[in-house]
């Protein structure tokens, strides 16, 4: 008779979590070291701060808060075909969730909202998953599309930074990435069956108990992305959306403007764009490194390098010091009403 082998002992949290911590360090040592060599120092000096309208950095806070409510509220009408979950639940669940990808390295938060959903609400993570796509898409689209209008129909300045010279193509492949996605999207719910039957009849070469296991998680992702099919949840979410990068363009306008950057409405569109798309990338905790690289790089489209290093540091400083004590706030104190620790965003994550 076969002895049975032991279930191979759990890789403890430090095996599992300071690997990435030191990928995500490096990742962000890199960007700083990017940002610096391009001319803009990650901490402006004191003079820099001189020309500064400071009310608009509590302006620009307030606006934030505004773009961070509807960036959280939108997504009651993702989950709705899922489950009803109340408004309330639905605001703190996504500002903890966006805590979670703020504070954890190389974007592991991701799955933090859809496990917390699963925790407080019941809703299977491959749903929420599916939710979490659908934003993904058309935040993506949204944001790339500003990218390329911005980088036609404003004028532009030649510039040496071999980056800066590289978002017309990297702005027309992230259009067509989305644009691909999006498609993606619709066809998957629309031959769900056809689907579900594929994936079921692929790892059933393998493993009937598989199979279904996946075929399943295929169904219940499906789930999260039903109400893009339904057009009064469709609308609603995209208006919702649109308002959220209004509001957030309105503000790092108004914070360009307060930092002494001669910066019209249209130039913020399109430092939101590149913003969007560069913090995309995987980096260390608190989207440090590429955050401020992205902004340097949008900048040096529109202003002198003189600018760029001077009130452009002062614009990029203060927007992540802003954005990291929003993030924080609305992440910390919803999660520790919820009597949770920031430890149990890496249990929810696994």
């Amino acid at each position: 008779m076969t002895a049975s082998v032991p279930p191979a002992p759990e890789p403890s949290f430090a095996r599992r979590v300071l690997p990435k911590l030191g990928i995500s360090f490096a990742l962000a040592g890199l960007f700083v070291w990017l940002l610096e060599r391009g001319g803009m120092p990650l901490i402006p000096s004191a003079d820099a701060f001189a020309r500064v309208r400071w009310w608009t950095v509590p302006a620009y806070m307030a606006l934030l808060l505004v773009t961070h409510f509807f960036r959280a509220s939108r997504w009651r009408f993702l989950i709705t075909p899922v489950k009803n979950v109340p408004f309330r639940e639905v605001i703190v669940l996504n500002w903890i969730g966006f805590f979670a990808i703020f504070a954890l390295p190389l974007r592991l938060g991701e799955m933090a909202r859809p496990a917390l959903t699963k925790m407080r609400q019941g809703v299977p993570i491959s749903a929420g998953f599916g939710t979490v796509a659908v934003e993904r898409v058309i935040d993506g689209l949204v944001t790339s599309l500003c990218v390329v209008w911005a980088l036609v129909a404003l004028p532009h300045r030649d510039v040496d930074d071999p980056i800066a010279r590289s978002l017309p193509y990297y702005g027309g492949l992230a259009v067509s990435v989305f644009a691909a996605a999006m498609i993606g999207l619709v066809l998957f719910l629309w031959q769900r069956a056809l689907a579900v039957r594929l994936v079921d009849w692929t790892f059933g070469l393998v493993s009937k108990r598989l199979a279904s296991k996946v075929a399943e998680k295929v169904a219940s992702v499906a789930d999260g992305v039903r109400s893009i099919a339904v057009p009064s949840l469709a609308a609603g979410f995209v208006i919702e959306t649109l308002v959220y990068w209004f509001v957030n363009a309105l503000g790092m306008w108004l914070l360009g403007w307060g930092c002494g950057l001669d910066m019209g409405f249209g130039h913020a569109v399109a430092v939101m764009g590149i913003l969007a798309i560069g913090i995309l990338l995987p980096a260390g905790p608190g989207l440090f490194g590429n955050f401020q690289l992205a902004i340097s790089v949008a900048l040096k489209l529109f202003f002198a390098e003189s600018i760029v290093g001077a009130e452009g540091a002062v614009y990029v400083f203060l927007m992540y010091v802003t954005q990291a004590v929003m993030m924080t706030l609305t992440g910390v104190l919803p999660l520790y009403a919820l009597k949770l620790r920031f430890s149990d965003l890496l249990t929810a994550r696994a």
